[in-house]
């Protein structure tokens, strides 16, 4: 066993919210909170750690529909919880979502429908002038027709805000760039430097047309550290596709400021340089963008505050730029987690608990489907997570290194090292010092017979006594048969040194132990009670496991009121035997393929 077995994991338990009212007695009484997002995002890690806060309350239970049921099952088997977080990313069905929740009547966090106005930047835009938040200068260029929504989504808005958001939007009468200085679209003149949007939410490649012969900038997703490219040649505005051009603004300090609601009166703030200074992210040494805590005004507070409010987001993220001390709206994203900070990761699993159990009283049964029996009890998930098989590598090593050296078995300098095999046919591994020494006496003995391979058996000689007595090193015989007759045909020897254990090794295993535990304990609570954790015999991949083990134990410990489980290690050598035994059969049929 590797004397990492012995040290002792702390692991830190998740910060509890305030202390819950009693609501609940059992398990049967928990508050059921699903997430029917794509699990790209619903187990993500800042996801992981809201859930986990409050499953550890023992007041609610977290139910992660998975993309198999929300894009396999019908509605009607989707599982039935009481409040529901649900948002759209990539390959998510909107449209099924809505008809859930019109059947099963779950509160959601986040309204539904109204999330289809962040598709279209037109949209959100006009929203945000009816309630008066400050946006650039800006003016549309409209080749679709204007945007189209859901009608009950613009019944809902025009009976709220007054706005028709269906009304037709006829393409411009006359579009030109006027000397590379100027957009005039129907006598709207925008001066450059300006920025070019398109009109769907989900289109990130956004261009800025600086002018006077400067070329622009090309910002898209981040790929990689980079968040834009500069262009000499990017000088005229798209000709296909309907875009937003607004007036390009030279922030304070040249940042950015993302902001994140928690309901209409909590709101966290972070700045970052902004992607129009050169396009490299700044990250730290976790590999995320380098971002900073900052104060909002009461102006910004405001802003926040009529966002979450007049979209129906309890969680909510949008960009403002500060510009001479003013602040204006760039962008509205919906449905937006901080990454990193436990400090809002508590505020949040707040903010939810609160947001549930004020609204407990107005939780109803679901309404009765005419269709159906009335007697049919309503129907539960049909998908059940009763297993998880997960496969590791091992964590950080030192560089690995070997060489080989093949004796074949009627070479007179092979025969020392064949008694060592003592009519084994499998392969030996020698790790400890005398049995390495087995080696280099067999070694010397080799190289006073006649007619031995004199300089491959010197560099034997060589590395096996520039490497003895230090850590890692190994050495293993391979005998090779012949399928003939079954005789030996060759022995190889492998001296293998490094691929050791490190420091950072033992906190990528606690860590990650942590974060399975935290992603478990949301998908299944009673998962972690049955674990056997299976091994191979190298000795980083079971140091690796048994600090993985001792933490994952650590993990339970924290959240739960007996002493978990010791967790079993399993030696095995599955999926890692000699591929040379599979050589043969699969290299003869090449001898039969007749050349070209």
């Amino acid at each position: 066993m590797s004397s990492c077995s012995d040290e002792k994991i702390e692991t830190k338990a998740p910060v509890l919210i305030e202390t819950l009212p009693e609501l609940v007695e059992d398990d049967n009484q928990l508050i059921k909170i699903g997430i029917a997002a794509m699990d790209r995002k619903a187990r993500s890690k800042p996801m992981r750690n809201i859930l986990s806060r409050l499953v550890a309350t023992n007041k609610f239970e977290c139910i992660i529909f998975g993309d198999k049921v929300i894009l396999d099952e019908d509605v009607e088997n989707w599982p039935v919880c009481d409040f529901l977080i649900s948002f759209f990313s990539t390959g998510f069905p909107m449209d099924k979502a809505i008809r859930y929740v019109n059947l099963r009547n779950p509160i959601p966090i986040n309204d539904l429908p109204l999330q289809k106005l962040f598709w279209d930047r037109r949209l959100v835009l006009a929203i945000l002038d009816k309630i008066e938040v400050p946006t650039p200068k800006r003016c549309e260029l409209n080749r679709d027709g204007g945007p189209k929504v859901d009608k009950e989504v613009a019944s809902e808005i025009e009976r709220r805000f007054g706005l028709k958001l269906n009304a037709p939007r006829p393409p411009p009468k006359s579009f030109q760039v006027q000397n590379d200085s100027a957009l005039l679209i129907d006598g709207i003149r925008m001066e450059k430097p300006f920025v070019e949007k398109p009109v769907s939410g989900e289109d990130h490649n956004i261009n800025i047309y600086f002018g006077g012969g400067n070329g622009g900038r090309k910002l898209f997703r981040k790929i990689a550290n980079q968040s834009s490219i500069l262009d000499p040649e990017l000088s005229d505005p798209r000709t296909e596709g309907s875009f937003i051009y607004e007036q390009f603004m030279k922030t304070d300090n040249y940042e950015d400021i993302k902001i994140y609601t928690l309901g209409p009166d909590i709101v966290h703030a972070e700045t970052r340089k902004s992607p129009v200074v050169d396009g490299i992210v700044k990250r730290n040494l976790d590999g995320k963008e380098i971002r900073y805590v900052v104060e909002l005004t009461p102006e910004e507070r405001e802003i926040a505050r009529k966002i979450s409010t007049a979209f129906s987001q309890t969680v909510c993220g949008f960009d403002i730029l500060r510009v001479k001390g003013k602040s204006y709206v760039i962008d509205v994203n919906g449905w937006s987690f901080v990454k990193g900070n436990d400090s809002y990761y508590d505020k949040c699993a707040d903010t939810l608990a609160k947001f549930c159990l004020k609204a407990m009283p107005s939780l109803t049964l679901p309404s009765p489907n005419p269709r159906q029996d009335s007697k049919q009890k309503p129907t539960v998930s049909s998908w059940k997570l009763k297993a998880m098989i997960c496969v590791f590598r091992h964590a950080d090593r030192t560089p690995k290194n070997k060489l080989k050296f093949n004796f074949t078995a009627d070479e007179p300098g092979s025969q020392p090292f064949i008694k060592l095999l003592q009519g084994r046919k499998d392969e030996i591994i020698l790790r400890t010092s005398d049995h390495l020494q087995l080696i280099a006496s067999a070694t010397d003995e080799a190289i006073t017979i006649d007619n031995s391979d004199q300089s491959k058996l010197e560099r034997l000689k060589l590395i096996l006594s520039s490497k003895m007595g230090k850590q890692g090193l190994k050495a293993q015989l391979k005998p090779s048969f012949k399928t003939e007759d079954g005789s030996l045909e060759k022995i190889t020897i492998v001296i293998k040194w490094g691929g050791e254990f490190t420091h950072a090794a033992r906190y990528q295993s606690r860590d990650i132990a942590e974060n399975f535990a935290k992603d478990l304990r949301v998908m299944s609570k009673t998962m972690l009670d049955d674990v056997t954790i299976f091994t191979s015999s190298e000795g980083r991949v079971v140091a690796t496991a048994e600090i993985f083990s001792a933490g994952l134990r650590e993990a339970c410990k924290a959240h739960s009121k007996t002493e978990p489980k010791t967790i079993p290690l399993v030696t095995r050598k599955d999926l890692l035997d000699d591929s040379n035994a599979a050589k043969e059969p699969v290299c003869s049929p090449i001898s039969h393929i007749a050349p070209c």
